[in-house]
């Protein structure tokens, strides 16, 4: 029983670092880059993580039909990103007041 409880203790803890790893990375290419980016690697990650999915788990036979799905799901990511890019660019940008170069009066 203790067996258990240690190695549920140890997946739990690797899971909670590469959640805090996941979360701290998309933050940060989310400033170093732009939210489109961001999304644009989040489906190619996706892709990513179906396509090793399949490879290192087995248990899926790779037919024609999930091919397809997957290139389906990514060109529909992709396409989704670029008309949310595009609308965004339409959008005139508003630009806040730099309150601190103003002293109060």
């Amino acid at each position: 029983m203790q067996t258990a409880s240690a190695s549920f203790s140890v997946i739990l803890l690797i899971s909670l670092v590469m959640g805090i790893v996941l979360n701290y990375t998309m933050f940060w290419c989310t400033i170093v880059n732009s939210a489109l980016t961001t999304t644009i690697v989040g489906v190619l990650k996706g892709v990513g993580s179906t396509t090793l999915g399949f490879v290192v788990l087995g248990g899926v036979k790779v037919h024609a039909l999930n091919v397809t799905g997957l290139v389906i799901n990514t060109f529909g990511g992709v396409w989704y990103s670029y008309a949310k890019y595009t609308q965004k660019k339409k959008l005139p940008r508003r630009v806040a007041p730099d309150e601190e170069s103003h002293p109060h009066k």
